[in-house]
């Protein structure tokens, strides 16, 4: 049975896709300052497969150093993920197993991880 699409819903899962998007922005701009070729195939693929996020984070990115620092979009993308991710978690722990429930739930949980994803972004945690 389907979830009844409540403006609440409709909102969170837009803000799944707003979430989505920055995280392919950020994966995009972060590749781009490490010098590879191709950062928008790097952007479209890792928010699609956890794996290809995975191998970005933790082996193609370790092995190369920034060319210049993050700007201010990209910054604002990862405060984006952050805080969405945060809220994801949070809406798990705290929502109902109900998918209706879990998208309504979470763009509270986001909110209330933006002010610690911003500071964690900005201090480079």
């Amino acid at each position: 049975m389907f979830p009844a699409l409540t403006p609440a819903v409709a909102f969170g899962a837009a803000l799944v896709v707003f979430v989505w998007a920055a995280m392919g922005a950020w994966v995009n701009f972060d590749a781009r300052a490490r010098g590879s070729r191709r950062p928008a195939i790097w952007g479209v693929f890792a928010p699609l497969s956890g794996i290809v996020l995975c191998y970005y984070l933790l082996w193609w990115r370790r092995g190369r150093s920034r060319e210049w620092p993050p700007g201010r979009a990209e910054r604002a993308a990862a405060v984006v993920v952050v805080a969405g991710l945060g809220g994801l978690i949070v809406g798990i722990l705290v929502s109902p197993p109900d998918p209706a429930s879990q998208l309504t739930t979470w763009p509270v949980a986001v909110a209330g991880c933006l002010p610690v994803a911003y500071w964690a972004v900005r201090r480079g945690v």
